[in-house]
């Protein structure tokens, strides 16, 4: 347990404030905070950030790692793999890139040499960008964190596998709706694959374990789509009544497949009889039931299939994990397994119920991107989510605070930097370098030596 649990806790009890409900931001959200930091004693955090292929073969290893290092204190990072966007993600140009303004990835493309023996019916597909292709930039990385004496991860990004197959020769794994539709994702509306389907199974599972027997590796990252909802609703971080979730899962959400079909079978849960009954839910008018006033909790309890099926999803996910744990740890038992938490604070309504689902991971990066809206307010709304994230992790993982270095307003980012490590986090993750001033670096840093762990970067 950390010790400065305790004394957090302790402080904010005695208060009894809520940093969003008191409205502060400036000089009294900063009082509020640092009233416990005196005599303050703390392990350095991680500062992790996240890099692409093409943003270390255009600028060089060697530049990106002396910007990371020298500029944001930067002393873990990790490769992206199975990106599916374009570059910058926002648009725009790249800020710093030498070589090009943007640059539009392949598919799910991994940026290692796999071992094909590992694989079955489905194959990693490699990048055959000629500046990307027939390199291991898994190896190079690793090599440059190794040289650094920075921890090095790898992260599975979004889209496992590509759009192109899973419309041609894997459609049979794409998750299907109550009616019977492919489910499209928010990841650019591609089809979102089956956790159910064994072939999807031992594709993923086959991955962890290739990247993870083969390089020294300190952590692997995912932010797997489980089982999607629309984009809006995932990147919440007010802790609102769950009635829109309860209502738009049937009518978006799956999966009804013949694998979701046996698995749940196995568990003692007759999908198929309550797909009949999500059907009718699905065609209510959403609109009329969110004016009518009633409560998702009531909404839930008059409808127990909704808790049922949503209960199954996180099975689901949990069932896929534990396998992906059991594979890693026979590689590695040290490897730390990282959850991406972009799911915000409804993760149990697409599949990712946290109090459960931390026994398969080991770490997670909590997602609460509010850098890039410029709007002084959400330092505040930021520190209150993440300090509720915190109790329900509740020391049973570590935990890291995304930030977004990608936006404009440095006051804001530097803000974050500082007061966000009196949440409870052990760290901080950048995202991402590529589309991501250097000024902004700068202003991480300046946050940081004002921070809870100032002392290690005096």
């Amino acid at each position: 347990m950390k010790p400065i649990h305790t004394t957090r806790r302790r402080f904010l009890k005695n208060t009894g404030m809520g940093l969003a409900s008191l409205g502060v931001t400036g000089a009294l959200l900063k009082s509020l905070l640092a009233a416990e930091k005196s005599n303050l004693k703390t392990d350095p955090p991680e500062i992790s950030a996240s890099v692409f292929p093409c943003d270390v073969a255009d600028e060089g290893m060697g530049t990106v790692f002396d910007n990371l290092q020298n500029l944001a204190c930067v002393n873990s990072a990790y490769l992206c793999n199975l990106d599916q966007s374009k570059r910058p993600f926002r648009g725009g140009k790249y800020p710093h890139n030498p070589v090009r303004k943007s640059f539009a990835t392949q598919g799910s493309r991994i940026y290692w040499n796999p071992n094909m023996k590992l694989y079955g019916r489905i194959k990693p597909l490699l990048s055959t960008v000629d500046f990307l292709a027939g390199t291991d930039w898994v190896d190079a990385f690793v090599k440059e964190c190794r040289k650094r004496k920075m921890k090095a991860g790898v992260e599975f990004f979004h889209g496992y596998i590509d759009s192109e197959r899973l419309n041609g020769s894997l459609k049979d794994l794409r998750q299907l709706d109550v009616f019977g539709n492919t489910v499209k994702s928010h990841n650019h509306g591609m089809p979102a694959s089956c956790l159910n389907n064994p072939d999807f199974q031992e594709f993923v599972v086959a991955l962890y374990f290739d990247v993870i027997s083969h390089y020294d590796l300190d952590y692997v990252q995912t932010c797997m789509m489980p089982f999607v909802l629309p984009a809006r609703l995932l990147v919440e971080n007010s802790r609102k009544d769950s009635l829109e979730w309860l209502l738009i899962g049937p009518q978006k959400g799956g999966c009804f497949c013949t694998h979701c079909m046996k698995a749940a079978a196995a568990d003692g849960f007759d999908l198929k009889e309550a797909q009949q009954e999500l059907q009718v839910l699905a065609k209510q008018d959403v609109q009329a039931i969110m004016s009518s006033g009633i409560s998702g909790q009531d909404y839930q309890d008059k409808h127990p299939v909704l808790k049922k099926w949503f209960d199954f999803r996180c099975v689901s996910v949990n069932r896929l994990y534990g396998k992906i744990k059991a594979e890693a740890k026979k590689c590695n038992p040290k490897i730390d397994l990282r959850w991406n938490n972009y799911l915000r604070t409804h993760g149990y309504y697409s599949g990712v119920h946290l109090p459960d689902f931390m026994k398969y991971i080991d770490s997670i990066r909590a997602n609460v991107y509010v850098e890039h809206q410029n709007d002084p307010k959400l330092v505040a709304v930021k520190v209150d989510y993440l300090k509720w994230f915190n109790k329900v992790v509740n020391d049973r993982v570590q935990w890291i605070a995304a930030l977004d270095i990608r936006g404009k307003n440095r006051d804001i980012l530097e803000q974050c930097a500082e007061l966000c490590s009196y949440t409870g986090c052990d760290g901080y993750a950048l995202g991402h370098y590529g589309g991501a001033l250097l000024e902004n670096l700068k202003a991480v840093k300046r946050g940081l030596m004002k921070s809870k762990w100032a002392q290690h970067f005096d």
